[in-house]
């Protein structure tokens, strides 16, 4: 997963200048540190004036912080970040979830009627009986995960419970 940061060299902003650069994290150490000198020159200060990125980011947040946070998050599969990020919101508690394993997900499904499926397939209700598949409702199981703590991101097509 790339994300995008603007960063603004807040002294020429402060002067009514817009001098800045978009820079796409993660990048290696040595070439954010060269970002930031060309934006900044003999100036000290500078601030993030915009993102594009699955989780908020404040205009006085330390790049390299988000360049670590980055390259940790790379480790996982780019979709169950961005769900964790759209569920949790937060990169620290999504970055905490995922280093922990503390997450169930299921792929490629529509909603959660086809997690529900997919669990009666796995034996995760114990033994059902072939005939009585027929008949079970996914819909009103579905609606107990949902209870249960399953949040379902249709845009990502995926689900993910996280376990406490």
């Amino acid at each position: 997963m790339l994300i995008n940061v603007y960063i603004a060299n807040l002294a020429k902003y402060n002067e009514g200048k817009l001098v800045g650069r978009w820079v796409t994290l993660p990048m290696e150490r040595h070439e954010l540190k060269q970002c930031i000198r060309d934006v900044l020159g003999k100036d000290e200060e500078y601030a993030i004036h915009d993102y594009e990125s699955p989780f908020a980011i404040g205009e006085y947040e330390d790049v390299f912080a988000i360049n670590d946070d980055m390259e940790i998050l790379n480790r996982y599969d780019d979709r169950l970040v961005a769900a964790l990020c759209e569920f949790l919101g937060n990169r620290d508690e999504v970055i905490q979830a995922l280093q922990a394993g503390e997450f169930i997900v299921y792929y490629d499904i529509d909603d959660l009627a086809d997690v529900a499926e997919q669990m009666v397939e796995e034996g995760l209700f114990g033994h059902v009986p072939p005939s009585v598949i027929p008949y079970l409702d996914y819909g009103k199981i579905a609606r107990d995960l949902q209870h249960d703590g399953w949040y379902l991101s249709r845009q990502l097509r995926i689900a993910v419970r996280l376990q406490s």
